[in-house]
């Protein structure tokens, strides 16, 4: 009992590591409201649906403020960044978490697979938003990053790892970036995408990655 029959070793015990934004958090359409107000301020065309903003939105931000229109010659992605934030809060209040994170954490606890969030959000941010919903306790640590341009989480979640060694765990990253896969492949870590979040499922399977519609479909894959 618990030994793997192909190996012949004891099965590391699991975690998850869930991205937030778009995987834990619904807050696209919130996203697209507020790059939309600003693009809109400009004279700049808006993002007309959820597909062509999946098919637009990328890691680092920076890019992504450029493929929508931002004049980043003119104006400091500093500046930009800050003014979508502040917009992004004031309409964040309204977001909650998808129907199925709680039932689907609920379960692997139930199994004994902890979870804890590596998110590319300034981490009090991300603190605030946990609380805002409820879940900060669903969770054995939060990390996020220091600062909110989003340029990556990679150095996060690598500065955590060295306070806390993982040697004997299998860690399974679950998000809904190519940037969750980039991270997962250069850490060792599973990864599964799911395709509701803030990049399309066309780009979600060029990654090479599982990718699924829900939380509750992820499971199966996780515990498997």
């Amino acid at each position: 009992m618990g030994l793997s029959h192909d190996e012949g070793k004891v099965k590391p015990m699991k975690t998850v590591v869930w991205d937030w934004n778009g995987t834990l958090l619904d807050d696209v359409e919130v996203c697209i409201e507020t790059v939309n107000a600003m693009l809109r301020q400009r004279n700049l065309p808006a993002l007309e649906s959820v597909d062509q903003y999946q098919n637009v939105f990328t890691f680092p931000v920076i890019d992504y403020y450029r493929r929508v229109g931002f004049d980043l010659e003119r104006e400091s992605f500093e500046a930009l960044s800050e003014e979508y934030m502040r917009g992004y809060h004031e309409r964040a209040v309204r977001c909650g978490l998808f129907a199925d994170a709680e039932p689907g954490i609920k379960q692997l606890r139930e199994q004994g697979v902890p979870s804890l969030i590596l998110s590319a959000s300034r981490q009090d941010h991300l603190r605030m938003q946990t609380e805002q919903c409820g879940c900060t306790e669903w969770f054995s640590d939060l990390i996020g990053i220091s600062d909110i341009y989003a340029k990556e989480k990679l150095s996060a979640a690598q500065a955590w790892l060295r306070k806390n060694p993982q040697p004997d765990r299998e860690m399974i990253m679950i998000g809904d970036s190519l940037h969750d896969a980039e991270v997962a492949e250069a850490l060792g870590w599973d990864c599964i995408l799911i395709d509701r979040g803030h990049q399309s499922r066309r780009l979600l399977v060029t990654s090479g990655k599982p990718v699924v519609s829900n939380i509750l479909e992820a499971i199966p894959l996780i515990l498997g």
